[in-house]
């Protein structure tokens, strides 16, 4: 009996550290039961991150916060809105702009009230920008804060958010969450002198000469990158591979419940069947292939590339002819995710070439597929310039696939 309740506590933690690792702000009202595995088991997931990982995670009443450190140029990846298009820039900044006004802000507000301090915030920092101006500015605004609601430092409590990007009169009524709100920045506000140094500060201690910041680079490498290949590392941090892998397989097994694949090619952690939407299904970390239409004709396509280039073992790339992408591409998408789409409660089918881009960006994100044009003019073949990573090989099998042509 003893030995099932200590498997019971391990699957509860290590549950609970992918959670975060995924989900780095979770709160009691946005999941309720993962924050209660995390506050239930917060002393040991505070003590195991940071031996691990060298992250920092506070855990309060109804909140908890993982602070990730370092690779940020390596695994950073875009915030996305509801639709599945990433943030621009001008939603980035109303996005801090309204973290800087929430600070003065009463516990309840009007949405109005708050596009105020917002347009007073973009004064004060010699930014000429107004949340009500125009409709534009109002979706970036309304960007922020629907990803604000997401991570519980605001809640709806009257009207909708959607209802105000497309008409300005709109009443929303909301209340801040001060304490969940002060946690959003991985770090304290600094002035830099340019964009890049401000990364590469919040960066710094991953470029540390010592064992232990070279150990916790490779971990982080393996925790939050798909796929770590080794032809892509420095020479390095590759010899760090070599030499340490299966220790920092080992330990991140023990913080992750995950499986090591380590092959010539590179490491991949491979999470549980049951927990891959809660360790790759966000914006950091796709879950592929995914129970939807995107990720079935991601996961076709793959096969019908796989079992036409047969890529050679311990190949690290192998380029993708243009007609063969295309002629995959079509039939993966008019196919399978057209008639996946069909079944959906709305039977709406995107455009295809929307849903083009969306399974691309899919294997580019789970270190399947990269691109590297090679021209960059108009005339360039959106399809040239593809290659297949090592770690499409594992799926060639995955669903029955009928090559097509190279055109």
């Amino acid at each position: 009996m003893a030995a099932k309740e200590d498997i019971a506590l391990t699957i509860e933690r290590q549950a609970a550290a992918r959670r975060l690792l995924a989900d780095p702000i979770i709160t009691a009202r946005s999941h309720p039961e993962d924050f209660a595995l995390v506050h239930a088991h917060s002393d040991w997931l505070i003590r195991s991150f940071e031996r691990v990982l060298g992250y920092d995670l506070t855990v309060a009443d109804d909140h908890a916060r993982l602070v990730k450190s370092g690779l940020v140029r390596a695994v950073a990846t875009p915030l996305h809105r509801a639709s599945g298009a990433p943030f621009t820039p001008r939603a980035y900044t109303y996005l801090a702009l309204t973290l800087a006004a929430l600070a003065e802000t009463a516990p309840r507000t009007a949405v109005t009230e708050l596009a105020a301090a917002v347009r007073e915030a973009a004064d004060e920092a010699g930014l000429d920008l107004d949340p009500e101006s125009r409709l534009g500015e109002r979706r970036a605004f309304v960007a922020g804060l629907v990803r604000l609601a997401s991570w519980g430092a605001l809640t709806v409590t009257s009207g909708d958010l959607a209802d105000y990007a497309v008409d300005g009169s709109a009443e929303v009524g909301l209340a801040v969450d001060h304490a969940i709100a002060a946690r959003i920045p991985a770090h304290p506000p600094h002035a830099t002198a340019d964009p890049r140094a401000f990364i590469a500060r919040a960066e710094n201690d991953a470029a540390a000469p010592d064992d232990r910041a070279a150990e916790l680079t490779l971990r982080r490498l393996l925790a939050e990158t798909t796929v770590v290949y080794r032809a892509e590392l420095a020479p390095a941090h590759r010899a760090r591979l070599t030499g340490h892998q299966w220790r920092a397989a080992a330990e991140l097994t023990e913080l992750l419940g995950c499986e090591a694949e380590i092959r010539a090619e590179g490491v991949a952690l491979v999470m549980p069947g049951d927990a891959a939407a809660d360790a790759r299904g966000t914006d950091q970390h796709p879950a592929f292939p995914g129970s939807g239409p995107v990720g079935r004709a991601a996961l076709t396509l793959l096969a019908r590339l796989t079992a036409a280039l047969a890529p050679p073992p311990f190949s690290h790339a192998v380029p993708i002819p243009a007609g063969l992408l295309r002629a995959g591409l079509a039939a993966a998408v008019d196919d399978d995710a057209t008639r996946d789409w069909t079944r959906t409660a709305t039977s709406h089918v995107p455009d295809p070439d929307a849903l083009t881009e969306r399974v691309l960006r899919l294997l580019v994100d789970s270190r399947l597929l990269e691109h590297a044009p090679d021209g960059g003019g108009l005339d360039d073949d959106p399809m040239d310039g593809w290659r297949l990573l090592a770690a499409a090989a594992r799926y060639r099998d995955a669903v029955p696939a009928q090559v097509g042509g190279t055109e």
